[in-house]
């Protein structure tokens, strides 16, 4: 069972069934997610120099490979101790801090 992201995490899970990604764009191509991405708390709340994103917290997206790439690019300039889960693998969930 996956836990739900806490702070300054990211889970990510397979997607069950065909999801087009979030992305405007890519969903109008047809795109297909590969990654369910899911926000944890990434920051402090009510202070707005350290809430990144607050507006994604607890929240799921549909992400193809490129646009999961590019968020986890800026998320981790932005939060160095963030810690992505990785549930898409069949091998089982793994955690690591990047």
């Amino acid at each position: 069972m996956i836990t739900p992201p806490g702070h300054d995490q990211i889970t990510l899970t397979a997607p069950e069934g065909r999801h087009l990604c979030n992305d405007r764009q890519h969903r109008n191509l047809g795109r297909l997610a590969e990654a369910i991405v899911t926000f944890g708390q990434l920051g402090i709340p009510g202070t707005p120099r350290e809430a990144f994103w607050p507006e994604c917290w607890g929240r799921s997206y549909p992400m193809c490979g490129l646009c999961w790439k590019a968020t986890r690019e800026i998320a981790q300039q932005a939060r160095p101790h963030l810690a992505i889960q990785d549930a898409t693998q069949s091998s089982g969930s793994v955690t690591s801090r990047v």
